[in-house]
């Protein structure tokens, strides 16, 4: 059975560790935080949805966007879910 990723808000230490299960939680998130600014679609698109530099948790239509631009996680080797 494939697993999904929740529909509600989301912090983005959670979201950052689907996409870097290996790394620790400080590093995923600056991984992902990076990924992110090296994005300039996803950048807009998040501006226009209201996300902030330091912001801990995403909305859903947020966490939505992230994952239309940077692609779905792997969630096959997260066991979290």
């Amino acid at each position: 059975m494939k697993k999904k990723i929740p529909l509600n808000t989301l912090y983005v230490s959670d979201l950052a560790q689907l996409y870097f299960p290996r790394s620790t939680v400080t590093s995923a998130v600056s991984q992902l935080r990076r990924w992110i600014l090296l994005n300039p679609d996803l950048v807009q698109r998040l501006n226009e949805l209201h996300y902030h530099k330091g912001q801990r948790a995403l909305t859903p239509l947020q966490r939505e966007a992230v994952i239309r631009y940077l692609g779905p996680p792997d969630l096959s080797e997260n066991d979290r879910l």
